[in-house]
């Protein structure tokens, strides 16, 4: 071949590629619209500090409390501190006056002066506000803030570009300060919040024509923003299509620095084909205006019945966690009983989880020994075993499938998929390692629903584990993985723990700080019965429930009902015995004490308590017993008549005792046999 056709083949070559590029492009931008969004209004929060500064417009990262502390007058320029964030989106910015807010705390002073400058950088641009001409008078007290304001020229912004706001302090001098006088700005808090208030591009939205399955209508909006799937947990979103409001969560997919997110609108069948309008809006914070936008769609609806059930299914694996966290509950269920002279705990814990983190546990269930995974795929652990092909490509959730992932968690991937798969302490939430469990069953439960979607999911792991008697045993510490996104929220945990007749919890535990806690422990006669809720439960939860379980028999519930009986009865013998010919009113006055014995079993109070109880009672009943006024012994003749002297008697008006009245003498005075009080007869 000559270099003039080898030339003209390469130009062919390119030419056709160049034009394939742009017709994929061209239909790429006919296929996604823009529908929003210009720069917004919003407040870019400040939280962290030194290397973990950055800023954010969602309100639930806020949590963790930062404080500067100055103790001395500055002279020279120093810096308060420096947040920054690389938005990810770009776009122009208009003409407009930012206003830095940050609280602060001075102590032991009346004020301050200050002589403050806040310096922002975008990109390449540098803008700066000042506190006011020359210094700036802030009061003593708490929850003050430092306001300063700052011009805004307009201009654009590349997503890369970095936005940084520094605070720095030219001069600051205490006024009137007292020993140890200081000033602390703090941030990071709903209580203590520092942000500034900005008018920057936050987010691209842009919308594919929808796919539709029957009556099934998939609405697929693309985000872009540098806040990767925070930007659909964490905002209000709003979608409405041909004005009927979807509530039902999205569906996510990661598309590189993207967030796909796919609603499914189930249109009435009775609806024709035609334009319809979608509608979506969405609020970063409370108080802002929303970013919205608008677009119209001929949508021919089809026959219905599709393998998917009307649900859409992500080709791509979907995130764990929309940004915001997913609801989990975790119940608890154990009993303690005795096998061949050992102390058996037998607990099956339950895990429960819903929102974005069952939609990647249904999928990856449909997706076991799929070779398409990602290399760092949590579900690349697992292989296919009995799942087929026609399992994965149903698009539901299979009883083969169940089977098979139960098995291979159960053969030894449950600590690492608990662990790196749902970011949850294994060993802390499980009472032990694998190793530990004599037997170990896991079973999984999509109830009832087969298909992929946001729907309840639970992991169910039932344990027999060996305890040593008397020594402490740990039910659950504190579980969740610290972890830079948020994969858990609304997390509660009940626990019900019963023992057999011949075993006792000598002893609960419990150290629960950031969340709520409810327990009941009470006896029943033959049994135990230990109830432990916490609510509320998330990262910065402190979270400690410890048992000391026995098979001492003197903890017995059994046995130490008996042994109180026994006590009661023994002390009410040795009372009726010493009051035998006294005035026994008053001990049958206090024989109901005896039901706070029997309310401190059975609010299981430990068996030291019980005892003291008990003597603490039968000590009540003996001193009564002793210090009781004796009885007018009635001896009768054969016809039934008194022997005594019969003798004038006085009813006591406080306790209604009747008193005889021996001495003839008027007026006299003589004590009650009942309550000691003085009566005073004149006549």
């Amino acid at each position: 071949m000559s270099r003039k056709a080898t030339a003209i083949g390469l130009m062919v070559l390119f030419l056709a590629t160049f034009c394939t590029q742009l017709v994929s492009a061209e239909e790429e931008a006919e296929d996604a619209v823009r529908i929003c969004c210009s720069a917004g209004e919003y407040d870019l929060l400040f939280i962290g500090r030194d290397s973990t500064a950055t800023l954010t417009p969602f309100e639930d990262d806020l949590g963790t409390e930062e404080r500067v502390l100055i103790e001395n007058a500055v002279t020279q320029i120093a810096e308060i501190h420096s947040w920054e964030y690389t938005p990810g989106w770009g776009g122009s910015y208009p003409q407009s006056t930012w206003k830095l807010s940050l609280p602060y705390e001075v102590e032991n002073a009346a004020g301050i002066e200050i002589n403050a400058t806040v310096v922002v950088t975008i990109g390449s641009r540098t803008y700066e506000g000042y506190s006011g001409p020359g210094n700036t008078y802030l009061p003593a007290g708490s929850s003050n803030i430092l306001e300063i304001p700052i011009d805004i020229e307009s201009a654009s912004m590349g997503g890369t570009d970095k936005v940084q706001i520094s605070l720095r302090v030219q001069t600051l001098v205490f006024s009137l300060p007292g020993t140890d006088a200081k000033v602390e700005f703090i941030w990071g808090t709903e209580d203590y919040n520092g942000f500034i208030e900005v008018e920057l591009p936050l987010l691209d939205m842009r919308m594919s024509a929808p796919a539709v399955e029957g009556h099934s209508v998939f609405l697929q909006v693309k985000f872009s923003s540098g806040f990767g799937t925070k930007m659909v947990g964490s905002s209000e979103i709003s979608v409405s299509a041909g004005g009927v409001s979807i509530t039902t969560m999205p569906v996510l997919e990661i598309q590189g620095n993207d967030v796909l997110a796919t609603w499914t609108w189930q249109a009435e069948s009775s609806l024709p084909d035609g334009a319809y309008a979608v509608n979506i809006s969405l609020v970063v914070q409370q108080g802002t205006d929303p970013f919205a936008g608008e677009i119209s769609w001929d949508i021919v609806f089809g026959a219905d019945g599709g393998g998917s059930g009307g649900v859409y299914y992500p080709n791509d694996e979907p995130p764990k966690t929309d940004g915001s966290g997913s609801r989990m509950e975790l119940a608890i269920n154990g009993e303690l009983a005795t096998d061949n002279n050992q102390l058996i705990l037998s607990r099956t814990t339950r895990i429960s989880f819903y929102d974005a983190a069952s939609m990647w546990m249904r999928w990856g269930l449909n997706n076991l020994g799929n070779s398409s995974l990602e290399s760092n795929s949590t579900w690349k652990m697992f292989v296919g075993g009995d799942v087929t092909d026609e399992m994965r490509s149903n698009r539901l959730i299979d009883d083969g499938e169940v089977r098979e992932i139960s098995q291979q968690l159960q053969s030894g991937r449950l600590m690492s998929f608990i662990d790196n798969g749902l970011f949850i302490e294994s060993e802390e939430l499980l009472g032990g390692r694998f190793s530990d469990f004599q037997t170990i069953e896991v079973h999984v439960d999509a109830h009832g629903e087969n298909r992929i979607m946001h729907s309840k999911i639970s992991i169910s792991i039932s344990t027999t584990q060996v305890l040593e008697d008397g020594e402490r045993h740990s039910l659950v510490r504190t579980f969740l993985k610290a972890k830079p996104d948020t994969y858990w929220k609304n997390v509660n945990l009940n626990i019900e723990l019963t023992t057999s007749a011949g075993t006792s919890i000598a002893k609960v535990i419990d150290d629960v700080n950031d969340a709520t806690l409810t327990s009941n422990h009470v006896r029943l006669g033959s049994s135990e019965s230990l109830y432990l809720s916490v609510e509320d439960v998330d990262i910065t939860s402190s979270l400690s429930l410890v048992i000391q379980p026995t098979a001492n028999s003197l903890y017995s519930p059994t046995v130490l009902l008996a042994a109180i009986i026994i006590g009661l009865f023994a002390l009410l013998f040795f009372t009726f015995k010493i009051s035998k010919n006294k005035s026994r009113l008053a001990i049958y006055l206090e024989l109901p004490l005896a039901s706070l014995v029997f309310g401190a079993y059975y609010l299981a109070y430990p068996m030291e308590t019980l005892l003291v109880l008990v003597g603490g009672n039968g000590g009540i009943w003996l001193v009564t017993a002793m210090v009781s006024p004796r009885r007018l012994a009635h001896l009768k003749n054969g016809n039934g008549l008194s022997t005594l002297p019969e003798v004038p008697t006085i009813d006591c008006p406080k306790c209604s005792t009747t008193n005889p009245i021996t001495n003839p003498n008027r007026p006299t005075k003589l004590p009650c046999g009942g309550c000691g009080v003085i009566l005073k007869i004149v006549e």
